[in-house]
C-alpha cells in the first residue's frame, strides 16, 4: 500500500500543493499523521513511511511547513512510543528534517520529547544536536547552551567522542541571534578547557556580525586578561572591554606592557597590540581617572591621544607647552585636527574613525574652543618643525593670516633638512587664499636665493587645490627658464602634478623637454601628458620633438605617451587621431593608452564623430568572429589582438562620451543601407542606450530581420533589451501570421540553443529568451486561451516556446502563480490530440514539478 501511495502521490502531490492547499494537507500529512500517531504498530509505521514520502515530495516548496507545523503534536506523542518506533522518528528527523537548511519548527521542542532524547541511548544519539537545533526558539536556544554545558551521557561506543560532542551543540548557536544573557552563559564555558575554542569561534562570529558582546562573568576575567596576548587575542580583548571598568583595568594594564620595551632596538610586537590599543581607545571615558593618572607617572603620546578620546582635552593644550618634543608633536596634531579636522589628516591616527571620534570629542567641550587658536599661534615659535607644521596646517586651514609670516619664514631657513623635515609630514597640504598663493608666487618669481624660488615652487606643489592655480600659472610659466637647474626641474614637476591649462604653458614645457637637465626633461615631458592647452601647431611641435629623440629612454617614454594625449585635447588634429585609431600608425600601446584614458574634450568628440560618418561602418566597426567551426579559436585570437591592440570602436567609445555616442550609432545602423541586417543590429547592440526617439525605429528593424530570418544572435541580443515586453509585443504584432510567428519563433530558440551550445564549449555566449515575470501571467493566461484544443492551431508551438512556460516550472513562486492563472489547466487541454500533446508536454511536466512528464501517443 505505502509503495502505490507513493507512486500516486509522486504524481499528484506537487500540483496539488498549489492547487489545493487545504486537500493537500488532509491527504498528505493530516492522514498518515492520525496513523502515525495510532496504538497500532502497524498503522503507525505506515504513517510514518508515508510523512518521510511527502517531506521528500514539499522539499523546496512552502507546504513543507504544513507538516513542521504538525510536527510537534506527533513529537509528543512520540515520547511514550516503544524504542524501536521512537528511533523511527529521530530518523525522520535526522536523515530528512535536518538536511534542510531553511527548516525548522515553529514551535519549540515538547518538553516531553526532549527528555526522551535526553535519555536516548541508540543510533542516533550523536545527531541530537542537529535535532535540537530544529528549534530556532530562545528555549531552543536555551536547551543547546545547557546541553553544551551539562550534555545527556554518549552511549559507550561514542564515549571517547566526548568534547566534540558538546562542541556540536554550540555550533548550532552559528547563526542565531542570542540575547546578552545567552551570550554571557556561552562565554562563561570558556572555564572549560575542552569548549574555548568553541566559544571563542562564536565570539569571533558575533563581532564580524557587529553584535554587542555581552559583559563576560568576573570569573572569567583573569583568563580573559592572559588570552588577551595569545591565538584567540582579538576576541579575548573585544571580551575584556565589554566587562566595563573592571575589564578595561585589565586591558590598559596588559596595554601598558607592551610600552615597555617600545623603544628597544629590536622589538618583537606582541600578538593584537593594536586590537588592545584600539578597544582602550573606544573605551577610554570609562577608565579616564586610570589613564591620567598613568600619564602623570609616564607621559607618552599613546596616553595622550586616549585622554583626548576619553575629553581631557586640558591636557593636551598643557602638552603643547612639555619639554618632551614627542607630546607637543602629538598635541599639536591632536589640536589640529579638532579643530581643522581634514581628510588627510583623519587618515593619519590609522584609522579614520578614530580621527572622527577625537573631532567629536572635541566638540563636547565648547567651553575650550576659544584656546586653540590662540595656544596653536604659540606653537608656530616652536623649535620643532614637526610642531610648527602641524598648527601652521591647522591655523591655515582656519584663514589665520597670522600664520602667512611663519610659512613664507620655512623657505627661508637656512638648513635645507629643516625644510624638508617641515614638509616631511605625510598629509601636509596647506590650503592657501589666492593672497596667500600671491605672495608665495611672488616669492617664487622674484626671490634673489635659488633656494628660496625652489621651495615656495614645492610648496604651491604641495597645497591644496583652488582656484590660486590659475592665478600663478603665468609666473610658474615663466620659471621654467630659470637659471638655476633645481627650480626649473621643481616647476616642471608642479606641472607634472597640476596640469597646464593655458597653450603658452604647454608650449613652455615642449620647450623645457630639450633642457640640458633630463630631470627637467622628464618631468616636462610628464606634464605634458596632462596638459589641457593644445593647438594642432603644438601638435606638430611635439610630432618634431618625438622625431628628435633624447638620450634618456624615460624621456622617450614620456614623449611617446603625451602624444595620444595631446590628440584628446586639440581640435584640428582629428585626421592624426584617426590615422592612429583606424590606420594603425604608431606604437600599439597608444591605441591603449587611447582606449584606458580619458574622454576627448567635446570639440574633438563631434570632429571625431563628423569625419566617422563619412568612412564605411567596416573601417570603424567590423564584427567580431560569429558562428561557426572554429569559432573557440577565432574568439581567443580576436580577444587576445584586442587586449594587446585595442579594435577602433573600443577606442572611440573611450574618447566620445556615450550621451553622444549612443544616438551616433544608432542613428548610423538605421540609416546605413549598405551594411548587413546583422551588423547593423551589431552595431546598435553596442549602444549602452537606445535614445527613447530612436526605439521604434529600432524595433521596426529588428523585425524586419526577424522575418528575414537574418541577423543571428544579435536579433535575440536587441529583444533582451524590451525585456517580456518585447515577446509580448513580437507575439501581438505576428498573431495574424501564424506561419511567420513559427519561423521567428524557430530563428529565436535556435539562437539561445547556439548561445548553450557556446557556453558549454567555453566559447562567448548564453544569450536568453526574456523570461515572464508575475505581472506578465494574466497576459499569458489569456494568450493561451485564444488557442482552441483540438484545432492544431500552428500558433501553439511558438508560443510554447517564445512564452517561457518551461521555465516557469524552475521558479517556485511563478510555478505557484502559474496555477493560480490556470495555465496549467489551459495546457492541459491539449494533451489529448498527439500532435498538440507534443508542443506542451515538456512544459507540463515543468509545471506539474515532480510529476511524470505526459506520454503522447
Amino acid at each position: 500500500m505505502v509503495e502505490r501511495l507513493q507512486h500516486i502521490y509522486g504524481m499528484i502531490a506537487p500540483a496539488l500543493a498549489v492547487m489545493d492547499p487545504p486537500l493537500a494537507e488532509t491527504l498528505l500529512v493530516r492522514v498518515p499523521l492520525t496513523w502515525a500517531t495510532s496504538d497500532d504498530a502497524i498503522r503507525r509505521k505506515q504513517g510514518l513511511a508515508v510523512l518521510i514520502q511527502s517531506w521528500e515530495l514539499f522539499f523546496g516548496y512552502e507546504q513543507q511547513e504544513i507538516l513542521l507545523q504538525a510536527l510537534p503534536s506527533v513529537l509528543a506523542q512520540a515520547a511514550t512510543w516503544p524504542e524501536e518506533a521512537f528511533e523511527a522518528i529521530l530518523s525522520f528527523l535526522a536523515n530528512r528534517v535536518t538536511f534542510s537548511s531553511e527548516a525548522h519548527l515553529p514551535d519549540s521542542l515538547p518538553e516531553v520529547f526532549v527528555e526522551r532524547l535526553r535519555r536516548h541511548q541508540g543510533n542516533y544519539a550523536w545527531r541530537l544536536p542537529d535535532i535540537l537545533a530544529l528549534d530556532t526558539t530562545e528555549t531552543g536556544t536555551d536547551r543547546l547552551i545547557a546541553w553544551a554545558q551539562s550534555p545527556p551521557p554518549l552511549p559507550p561506543s561514542l564515549a571517547a567522542y566526548r568534547q566534540r560532542w558538546r562542541e556540536a551543540f554550540l555550533a548550532k548557536l552559528d547563526g542565531r541571534q542570542l540575547t546578552l544573557e545567552q551570550k554571557r552563559r556561552v562565554v562563561a564555558l570558556l572555564s572549560d578547557p575542552g569548549l574555548r575554542d568553541a566559544v571563542f569561534r562564536l565570539v569571533r562570529t558575533w563581532r564580524y556580525r557587529g553584535e554587542p558582546l555581552p559583559p563576560p562573568p568576573p570569573e572569567s576575567l583573569p583568563l580573559l586578561e592572559e588570552w588577551a596576548v595569545r591565538e584567540y587575542c582579538e576576541e579575548a580583548v573585544r571580551l575584556l572591554a565589554a566587562a566595563g571598568p573592571e575589564g578595561l583595568t585589565r586591558l590598559f594594564r596588559v596595554a601598558m606592557e607592551d610600552l615597555r620595551d617600545r623603544d628597544a632596538p629590536i622589538r618583537e610586537p606582541r600578538p593584537c597590540e593594536w586590537d588592545r590599543w584600539s578597544a582602550l581607545f573606544a573605551h577610554a571615558e570609562a577608565i579616564a581617572d586610570r589613564i591620567g593618572a598613568a600619564y602623570r607617572e609616564g607621559p607618552t603620546p599613546r596616553l595622550l591621544r586616549l585622554l583626548a578620546r576619553a575629553g581631557r582635552w586640558e591636557v593636551v593644550l598643557e602638552a603643547l607647552s612639555s619639554p618632551e618634543a614627542a607630546l607637543r608633536r602629538e598635541a599639536a596634531f591632536l589640536l589640529a585636527l579638532a579643530v581643522a579636522p581634514e581628510e588627510d589628516a583623519l587618515a593619519r591616527t590609522g584609522d579614520a574613525g578614530q580621527g572622527q571620534a577625537l573631532v567629536a570629542s572635541w566638540q563636547k567641550r565648547p567651553e575650550l574652543h576659544p584656546r586653540p587658536r590662540e595656544a596653536l599661534r604659540q606653537a608656530l615659535r616652536d623649535e620643532d618643525p614637526n610642531v610648527q607644521r602641524e598648527a601652521l596646517r591647522a591655523l591655515l586651514s582656519l584663514g589665520d593670516e597670522t600664520a602667512w609670516p611663519v610659512l613664507l619664514a620655512a623657505l627661508r631657513v637656512e638648513n635645507e633638512d629643516r625644510f624638508q623635515t617641515f614638509l616631511s609630514g605625510s598629509g601636509f597640504r596647506p590650503a592657501l587664499t589666492d593672497s596667500l598663493a600671491g605672495a608665495l608666487a611672488e616669492v617664487a618669481g622674484g626671490d634673489p636665493s635659488e633656494a628660496v624660488r625652489r621651495r615656495a615652487v614645492v610648496l604651491l606643489g604641495r597645497a591644496e587645490p583652488g582656484p590660486w592655480q590659475a592665478a600663478v600659472e603665468p609666473v610658474l610659466r615663466g620659471l621654467l627658464r630659470d637659471p638655476d637647474q633645481e627650480v626649473r626641474r621643481a616647476t616642471a614637476e608642479y606641472f607634472a602634478a597640476v596640469p597646464a591649462r593655458e597653450v603658452a604653458t604647454t608650449a613652455a614645457l615642449l620647450e623645457a623637454t630639450r633642457d640640458a637637465s633630463m630631470y627637467v626633461r622628464h618631468a616636462a615631458a610628464m606634464a605634458l601628458g596632462l596638459a589641457r592647452g593644445w593647438t594642432p601647431e603644438l601638435v606638430d611641435r611635439l610630432e618634431v620633438r618625438l622625431r628628435e629623440g633624447d638620450p634618456d629612454a624615460n624621456v622617450v617614454r614620456a614623449l611617446e605617451d603625451a602624444y595620444p594625449h595631446a590628440l584628446r585635447r586639440a581640435p584640428g588634429a582629428v585626421d592624426r587621431l584617426l590615422a592612429i585609431v583606424l590606420e594603425r600608425k604608431g606604437p600599439a600601446r597608444w591605441r591603449k593608452a587611447l582606449a584606458e584614458g580619458p574622454q576627448a574634450d567635446a570639440a574633438v568628440a563631434w570632429e571625431l564623430l563628423e569625419r566617422l560618418e563619412a568612412r564605411p561602418l567596416k573601417d570603424w566597426a567590423p564584427v567580431p568572429p560569429g558562428s561557426g567551426p572554429g569559432l573557440l579559436q577565432r574568439m581567443v585570437e580576436f580577444f587576445v589582438r584586442a587586449e594587446e591592440d585595442p579594435p577602433p570602436l573600443g577606442i572611440i567609445g573611450r574618447l566620445v562620451p556615450r550621451e553622444m555616442l549612443d544616438p551616433f550609432l544608432v542613428r548610423r545602423a538605421l540609416e546605413d543601407p549598405e551594411a548587413s541586417l546583422g551588423h547593423r543590429l551589431w552595431l546598435i547592440q553596442q549602444a549602452l542606450e537606445i535614445p527613447e526617439d530612436l526605439q521604434e525605429d529600432v524595433w521596426r528593424l529588428l523585425m524586419r530581420a526577424l522575418r528575414a530570418g537574418e541577423g543571428g544572435p544579435m536579433t535575440l541580443a536587441l529583444l533582451g533589451r524590451w525585456g517580456f515586453d518585447g515577446v509580448r509585443r513580437l507575439v501581438e504584432e505576428l498573431w495574424g501570421e501564424p506561419e511567420t510567428l513559427r519561423h521567428v519563433a524557430r530563428h529565436l530558440r535556435q539562437q539561445e540553443g547556439l548561445g548553450k551550445l557556446q557556453m558549454a564549449t567555453g566559447n562567448v555566449g548564453g544569450l536568453r529568451l526574456p523570461k515572464p515575470a508575475a505581472e506578465d501571467l494574466p497576459w499569458v493566461e489569456a494568450t493561451l486561451a485564444r488557442l482552441a484544443p483540438g484545432a492544431r492551431d500552428p500558433r501553439l508551438e511558438p508560443l510554447v516556446d517564445l512564452l517561457g512556460l518551461w521555465d516557469l516550472g524552475n521558479d517556485s513562486a511563478l510555478r505557484k502563480a502559474a496555477f493560480r492563472y490556470r495555465i496549467p489547466q489551459l495546457l492541459l487541454r491539449h494533451l489529448a490530440d498527439p500532435l498538440e500533446c507534443r508542443a506542451v508536454a515538456e512544459a507540463v511536466g515543468s509545471l506539474f514539478g515532480r510529476g511524470v512528464t505526459p506520454r503522447c501517443r
